[in-house]
């Protein structure tokens, strides 16, 4: 979902309708980068079910697994807001080309790797391709369109980029099936040269900013370092059997990330740039916003961990099985965004959102309830060793993912416009980079975290039923703490102080 964030910020802007045609070319510049933002969706959300086949062919360790599955979002959320720093100093159509061909190359590389660790290596470089090519899209689609067009550009483009997520496990799952998981990896190369082709044609040449802004090296080199010291330990812990190491580095991270706010504070002072800029958090409903979605993406991508280690590695169902069966969480989705404007009206945005969290905690209990009622203690055998027998089905899961999926449609919906609604229009760019940065590194942790839990009880012999449970149960617990975090969301997304 790497896109959500700020595909939908965008749509805050003027949507009044203007006299004035849309710009020429301008449809062009959309679709071309829609589709480059589509593949990088299809492909980040394949990923869930495609890496427990990758785990059982390349004979990957769990850590390996973990590294595979999170690798990408981790690098990708650390340089999103350097990406966007870069379009800003030389030009956005430049630094998306070289994201684009570097994402091409990498995903052969992803394809082509035969050893966990050069798959791992190749997704770490994936996720940086990533960060130059996707901030530049939601910029290069305003330039095109002009503010007064912006809102019908992105009224085609968020629903076409929710699409994609809903789509990337299916078509992952039938990829996997029916040839390959490196097929997951192959069809990214041939639409990237054909975007790129279309794009040298198409994207606008617009020179840099003469007011560019300088990139705070030092300041990214923190972040990625303090992300690193709390990522790499919750993932290597429980083979090194927790040693003490492991909980020095975290206690390393909160102290590089104390110095990272001292860091930027100083080039505030200094009048330079930072990388990410602290005045913002001063502001109560952004800075409670950040932990917000930094909580409620974390929840979600704990249960789409969870899903396909329980479905696919202990119970032995098929990839397209399970993309099929997440797609009743799309439909939740899609369902309550079409129903959480009118909502919205009526009851207040913040108490949308806050219905929002707490329908999906209620469908993390259900889910949990469902895996435990449906528990077998019987194994039968499978290709790779013992598998569990259950009475878990497509449908029996059904009602539970689609609360689950109403309830993310109806958080989504009005979290950007309440949250921005405290930012200035110039500090727009870096708070919506800011928010996305944080969503993603959320989905990375939290996949960390929870996937651990999975190894962790499964290792010390519990069964793969009650760990995922408990993991579902502690979903259910981290949105109760986003509810409560959500107070400090304002509650009008009128302009406020």
């Amino acid at each position: 979902m790497s896109g959500t964030a700020e595909a939908s910020g965008v749509s805050l802007h003027d949507d009044r309708p203007g006299a004035s045609q849309v710009p020429k070319g301008a449809w062009a510049v959309l679709f071309t980068l829609l589709v480059a933002s589509m593949m990088d969706m299809l492909d980040a959300t394949a990923m869930g079910v495609a890496a427990p086949a990758i785990k059982l062919e390349l004979g990957a360790s769990d850590a390996q697994f973990q590294w595979i599955n999170i690798g990408y979002l981790l690098s990708f959320s650390v340089l999103l807001l350097a990406g966007g720093r870069l379009g800003d100093i030389l030009g956005r159509r430049q630094v998306f080309l070289t994201g684009l061909a570097g994402f091409t190359v990498t995903s052969v590389a992803c394809a082509a790797a035969q050893s966990p660790g050069e798959l791992i290596g190749a997704r770490l470089l994936q996720g940086c391709t990533a960060a130059l090519m996707i901030p530049q899209c939601v910029s290069m689609i305003r330039e095109s369109f002009g503010q007064e067009h912006s809102a019908k550009a992105f009224g085609i483009f968020a629903p076409f980029i929710s699409l994609s997520s809903a789509l990337g496990p299916i078509l992952g799952g039938a990829l996997i099936d029916y040839a390959s998981w490196r097929w997951v990896f192959l069809v990214n190369p041939p639409v990237c040269v054909a975007v790129f082709l279309v794009s040298l044609r198409v994207l606008p040449k617009v020179p840099p900013r003469s007011d560019r802004p300088g990139l705070d090296v030092v300041g990214m080199i923190l972040c990625s370092l303090a992300a690193g010291l709390v990522v790499y330990p919750i993932i290597q812990g429980r083979e090194y059997d927790w040693a003490w190491w492991t909980f020095a580095m975290m206690l390393a991270g909160a102290v590089v990330l104390a110095v990272f706010a001292l860091h930027a504070r100083s080039r505030r002072r200094r009048s330079l740039d930072a990388f990410v800029e602290v005045s913002l958090f001063r502001k109560r409903s952004f800075s409670g916003g950040t932990l917000t979605v930094f909580l409620f993406f974390g929840a979600c991508s704990g249960a789409f961990i969870v899903s396909p280690l329980l479905l696919q590695l202990y119970i032995g169902w098929s990839p397209l099985h399970v993309g099929l069966t997440g797609a009743w969480w799309s439909l939740g989705t899609m369902s309550a965004m079409v129903a959480a404007p009118l909502l919205a009206r009526w009851l207040g945005p913040r108490q949308v959102l806050q219905a929002g969290v707490l329908t999906q905690a209620v469908g993390m209990v259900l889910t949990a309830l469902t895996v435990a009622l449906n528990a077998r203690e019987t194994t039968h055998p499978g290709p790779h060793g013992p598998l569990l027998d259950t009475g878990l089905t497509s449908f029996n899961l059904a009602p539970a993912l689609i609360v689950s999926g109403i309830g993310t449609g109806l958080f989504f919906v009005p979290f950007l416009p309440l949250v921005l609604a405290a930012v200035e229009d110039r500090e727009l760019g870096l708070a919506n980079g800011a928010i996305n940065s944080l969503q993603q590194l959320g989905g990375a942790v939290a996949a960390a975290v929870f996937s651990t839990v999975i190894f962790n009880e499964v290792g010390k012999g519990a069964s793969p039923y009650f760990a995922a449970t408990l993991a579902y149960g502690l979903c259910a617990c981290l949105l109760v703490v986003t509810w409560a975090a959500s107070f400090t969301l304002g509650k009008s997304t009128a302009p406020h102080d």
